[in-house]
C-alpha cells in the first residue's frame, strides 16, 4: 500500500514539473512572438518612411484657355516633370502621369517623382499636352511652368494652362506679320531720311557752287578794279613826266 501511494506522488509530481515546463515555453513563444511582430511593424514603417523620402507629389491645376477649339473626345493630358537646366540640350522627363479630362473644366492633377532622380539645383518644370491617337500634338503649355523639387522642396499647387497647338500658331503668324511691318515702316522710315540727307546735300552743294561763283565774281570785278587803278596812275604818272619836260625845256630856253 505505502508503495503504492509512493508510485502515485511521484507521477503526481512529474505532472506538475512537466505542467510548469509547459507554461514556462508559452510564456516564452509569446514573449518572442510579440517581439518578432514588434521587429516586423518597425520594418515596415522604416520601409513606408524610406518609401515617403524616396519620392513626392507634385500637385496643381490643369486649366485650358477659352477658345473656339473643343478639346479632343475622351481627352487624355500628359503631365510631365522635366529637367530644363541646359537650355542648349533637349528636356530630361523625369516622371510622367496622365489625366483623363472631360469638358473644358479645370481639373487637378497629382504627379509623383522620384527625389533621387532629380538634381535640386538644376531647373526644373512641369508641361502638360493632349496628342491624337496619332501622336499629333494638338493641345500643350505654352509657358514655362518652373517647380521646386527635391527631398527638402515644399512646393504650392501650380496652375498650369494649356492651350490648342492653332491658336498658338495664329499668335505666331500675327507676332511674324507685325514684325513685317514693322519692318517695312522702318525700312521706309530709313528710306525717307536717305532722300532728305540727299536733298540736304544737293542744296548744300547748289549753296557752295553758289558761293563759289559769287567768289569768282568778286575776285574778277577786284582784279578789274585795281586794273583800272593801275591803268589810271600810270596815265597819271606819265602826264607828270611830261609836264616836267616840258618845263625843264622852257627852262633851258
Amino acid at each position: 500500500m505505502k508503495r503504492q501511494l509512493f508510485i502515485a506522488a511521484a507521477l503526481t509530481g512529474t505532472l506538475a514539473l512537466a505542467g510548469c515546463d509547459q507554461a514556462d515555453d508559452s510564456e516564452q513563444s509569446a514573449a518572442d512572438t510579440a517581439t518578432q511582430t514588434e521587429q516586423t511593424t518597425g520594418s515596415e514603417q522604416a520601409s513606408q518612411d524610406g518609401e515617403q523620402q524616396a519620392s513626392k507629389t507634385l500637385e496643381g491645376v490643369l486649366e485650358f484657355v477659352a477658345t473656339d477649339t473643343p478639346l479632343p473626345d475622351d481627352a487624355r493630358v500628359t503631365v510631365s516633370l522635366l529637367d530644363v537646366a541646359r537650355a542648349d540640350a533637349p528636356a530630361t522627363t523625369i516622371s510622367e502621369t496622365m489625366v483623363d479630362v472631360t469638358g473644358s473644366d479645370p481639373v487637378e492633377f497629382s504627379l509623383d517623382y522620384p527625389t533621387d532622380q532629380v538634381d535640386p539645383g538644376h531647373a526644373h518644370a512641369l508641361r502638360a499636352e493632349i496628342r491624337d491617337a496619332d501622336g499629333n500634338l494638338l493641345w500643350t503649355s505654352p509657358q514655362r511652368h518652373q517647380v521646386e523639387v527635391g527631398p527638402d522642396a515644399e512646393q504650392a499647387p501650380i496652375t498650369v494652362s494649356l492651350e490648342p497647338v492653332e491658336s498658338q500658331g495664329s499668335i505666331a503668324g500675327q507676332a511674324l506679320e507685325d514684325t513685317e511691318n514693322a519692318v517695312d515702316q522702318a525700312g521706309d522710315a530709313a528710306a525717307d531720311t536717305a532722300d532728305d540727307a540727299m536733298d540736304a546735300a544737293g542744296d548744300a552743294a547748289d549753296a557752295t557752287q553758289d558761293a563759289a561763283g559769287d567768289a569768282v565774281d568778286a575776285t574778277q570785278d577786284a582784279a578789274a578794279d585795281v586794273a583800272e587803278a593801275t591803268e589810271d596812275a600810270a596815265d597819271s604818272a606819265a602826264e607828270e613826266v611830261d609836264e616836267m619836260t616840258e618845263d625843264d625845256a622852257q627852262s633851258s630856253q
